[in-house]
């Protein structure tokens, strides 16, 4: 009887350690897509600002209004994959919101030409 009790406390300690790692490692774990959400919205922001701050830069070199217009899908259709890569789905859906606007202002000079 007293072999059943000596076994019953020891699967009890180990009982006891496994469920406080297994919740160190979903601590951990949470903490890790925390943190790699962190990077990816960083690197999402600093690809963004770059970008604008080129725009700049070529929208004051461009003459017409339609090389600046054409970068700008072009753009939008490498953020956009980006954006959804980086799991940044609200902005994906922005963007593509803001492609569908330039490229039907794009095509309704045209049209009316």
């Amino acid at each position: 009887m007293s072999s059943h009790n000596e076994e019953h406390k020891f699967s009890d300690i180990f009982s006891d350690t496994s469920d406080l790692r297994d919740e160190q490692i979903a601590e951990l774990q949470e903490r890790l897509t925390a943190e790699k959400d962190a990077r990816n919205e960083e690197r999402f922001i600093f690809i963004a600002v770059t970008v604008i701050l080129l725009n700049v830069v070529f929208f004051s070199v461009m003459p017409s209004f339609g090389g600046p217009i054409a970068l700008l899908i072009l753009e939008l259709l490498v953020l956009i994959p980006l954006a959804s890569r980086l799991g940044m789905e609200e902005v994906k859906q922005i963007l593509s919101r803001a492609l569908d606007r330039v490229a039907s202002n794009a095509q309704d000079p045209s049209d009316s030409g």
